[in-house]
C-alpha cells in the first residue's frame, strides 16, 4: 500500500462564519476556500450568508457583494463579467467554470467555491498563471503578418 505524506498546510480547516442580517428573507450560503500563503496557516472554508434580494443572480455577483459589503479581504480575479475573458475561472459546486456564467440558483444547497484544482494558488481564489502565460506565449495564438505594417495608415483586414 502506498502512503502519501501531505504538506503541513494542505488540510482545510473550518473557517469563519458571516451570518446575514436576521431580517433577511432570501438568504443563500456561500462556502468559500480561503488561503493566504503569507500567514503560514492552513487553508480554511469561510461561510458567508448573502441576502440574494440585493444581489445579482450570478455567483460572481455574490462574490463581489461579499467583498464589497461583508469581507474586503476576499481575493479573486474578475474582468468582463460576460463569460469572455476567463479571469473569473474557479471551481463552483465541483465544476471548473466561470463564476460570471453560473447562476447561484442553479446550485443545490450551499454554493461551494474553490480555486481551479490544477493550478497553484496565489491567494484565496486566485490561481498562479505563470505557467499558463509561458505556454500561451510559446504557441503564439494570435494573427501574424508576413509584411510590415504601413507607416502612415492602419492595416485593413480583407
Amino acid at each position: 500500500m502506498a502512503e502519501f505524506k501531505l504538506p503541513p498546510n494542505s488540510r482545510i480547516k473550518k473557517g469563519k462564519h458571516f451570518a446575514a442580517d436576521s431580517r433577511a428573507s432570501n438568504v443563500r450560503r456561500f462556502v468559500v476556500y480561503r488561503f493566504d500563503p503569507d500567514s503560514g496557516e492552513n487553508p480554511r472554508m469561510d461561510t458567508y450568508e448573502v441576502e440574494m434580494d440585493h444581489c445579482g443572480p450570478m455567483v460572481l455577483d455574490a462574490l463581489i457583494k461579499i467583498k464589497n459589503e461583508i469581507d474586503p479581504t476576499l481575493t479573486f480575479r474578475r474582468s468582463c463579467r460576460e463569460g469572455i475573458c476567463g479571469s473569473c475561472a474557479m471551481n463552483v459546486d465541483g465544476r471548473n467554470t466561470l463564476a460570471c456564467t453560473v447562476s447561484s440558483e442553479s446550485v443545490n444547497g450551499d454554493v461551494k467555491i474553490y480555486p481551479l484544482p490544477h493550478m497553484g494558488i496565489v491567494k484565496d481564489l486566485v490561481p498562479d498563471l505563470t505557467n499558463f502565460y509561458a505556454q500561451y506565449a510559446s504557441i503564439k495564438p494570435w494573427l501574424q503578418t508576413r509584411t510590415p505594417a504601413p507607416p502612415d495608415s492602419v492595416r485593413l483586414q480583407s
